[in-house]
């Protein structure tokens, strides 16, 4: 494993907050020039700010257009050595059927979430692995979710319907990339306090934030996967969360049974 990036050219997607932010710094600090994109000037400027290694490009991954130019830009400075894919979003509205009707996934939040979560990925999976492939090799770090592993009751319906697409796409990709020499890797953080968090449709407590995975943790753990040689799958969960999902909202008897708490 080498965790010197010195000359190594990195892109990180959802760079401007949250697990990208942390992630950016993580490889700036070891010496790669550090392109992160976003949808956003003013968040990736103010990211960008905390290092001279850090360089924002305004992107948004759902738009293969906007991702040519993007690439163009870093393409400038020479052909990327990795890809840390941390985009993603969710909707409040999470629902197939609710007393509710405001938290139904309508279908606008179902396009959405698709677009950003799956075709992103793809997107930029593409992007990257030619220019990748004719220089040798490469790296892909791609974000899912321990929703795409299990039962999340907090999830929603639509975002686990995409990361649950990820992680099936990343196994078959992971296979056909290899052959040009391009590591792919999944990283399925359980609850963790990102931004991502705000959209839930009930907030949770100060004290449930302190003790989930924190954004500091997910930039180490992604730096970490993409300084190894080969592929990883890696799934991090927080102390209180089972792996296959979180503990059911609904009441349950047999809960106290298991011991969560």
């Amino acid at each position: 494993m080498s965790q010197d990036w010195t000359g190594k050219i990195v892109i990180i997607t959802g760079g401007a907050g949250g697990m990208g932010q942390t992630t950016a710094i993580k490889f700036a600090e070891a010496g790669a020039r550090t392109f992160i994109f976003g949808r956003t000037a003013k968040s990736l400027e103010e990211t960008a700010a905390l290092s001279s290694g850090i360089m924002p490009v305004v992107c948004d991954v759902a738009c293969t257009d906007s991702i040519s130019e993007a690439m163009g830009e870093v393409l400038k400075e020479g052909v990327p050595d990795a890809l840390i894919h941390t985009a993603g979003i969710n909707t409040p509205d999470r629902f197939m059927a609710h007393e509710d009707s405001s938290r139904i996934a309508s279908e606008e939040s179902w396009k959405a979430v698709l677009d950003v979560n799956v075709l992103g990925v793809v997107n930029m999976i593409e992007a990257v692995s030619k220019p990748m492939a004719n220089n040798g090799g490469g790296k892909i770090v791609v974000v899912s979710s321990t929703a795409g592993h299990g039962f999340d009751s907090f999830a929603g319906v639509p975002y686990t319907a995409s990361k649950w697409a990820v992680h099936g796409l990343l196994f078959t990709a992971r296979q056909q990339l290899s052959a040009y020499g391009i590591a792919v890797s999944e990283y399925a953080p359980g609850e963790a306090n990102t931004p991502i968090v705000e959209n839930r449709p009930v907030l949770p407590s100060q004290e449930h934030r302190e003790a989930m995975i924190q954004c500091e943790d997910c930039g180490e753990t992604l730096f970490f996967i993409a300084s190894q040689a080969h592929s990883m799958n890696v799934i991090q969960l927080p102390v209180y969360q089972p792996f296959g999902g979180m503990p059911p909202e609904i009441p349950a008897p047999w809960l106290k049974d298991l011991g969560l708490g």
